[in-house]
């Protein structure tokens, strides 16, 4: 694997593992932080908690897949934006597939009614994560792309 495609992987994993990991402990422990009592929190890791396990292995493996992405994109000329739009779209579709298959197969009644928060959060999660996280991700990987052709440049013009 080239050195670049690597350092872009790498930095979609130091960037987003986290910020994703924080965001998901903060969705587990914020209501029992703003009402005091874990009920709520209960619930959710009650209903959801094996889908949450499967959406952070699914995150780890989306980010690699992001950072795959992302590099293809820069390496294409696409703009900043286009390419933290797909990074977010691929990164969030992948976890929230996963989160939603876990759900189909564990849950036995009412299955559609709860696939629909996790819908809700993928449409949030992408429009969120395109214009934050996946463009700073984006932005990043497009600086190291860009770093031999400064170097290039800087050295052509002293000679």
């Amino acid at each position: 694997m080239e050195k670049k495609l690597k350092q872009s992987i790498l930095t979609s994993y130091l960037i987003g593992t986290p910020i994703g990991i924080l965001t998901v402990i903060a969705t587990i422990w914020i209501p029992l932080l703003l009402t005091g009592e874990g009920l709520l929190t209960i619930a959710i890791l009650g209903t959801y908690g094996v889908s949450t396990i499967g959406l952070v292995v699914a995150f780890l493996i989306a980010l690699w897949i992001g950072g795959k992405l992302a590099y293809k994109n820069i390496n294409d000329g696409k703009s900043l934006i286009l390419t933290s739009f797909k990074y977010s779209v691929v990164v969030n579709l992948i976890i929230w597939l996963t989160f939603c298959l876990i759900v189909g197969l564990t849950v036995t009644e009412e299955r559609f009614l709860m696939m629909i928060p996790p819908i809700i959060a993928f449409v949030i999660c992408t429009i969120l994560t395109t214009f934050t996280i996946g463009l700073l991700i984006a932005y990043v990987i497009k600086r190291i792309n860009n770093k031999p052709t400064e170097l290039k440049n800087t050295v052509a013009n002293k000679v």
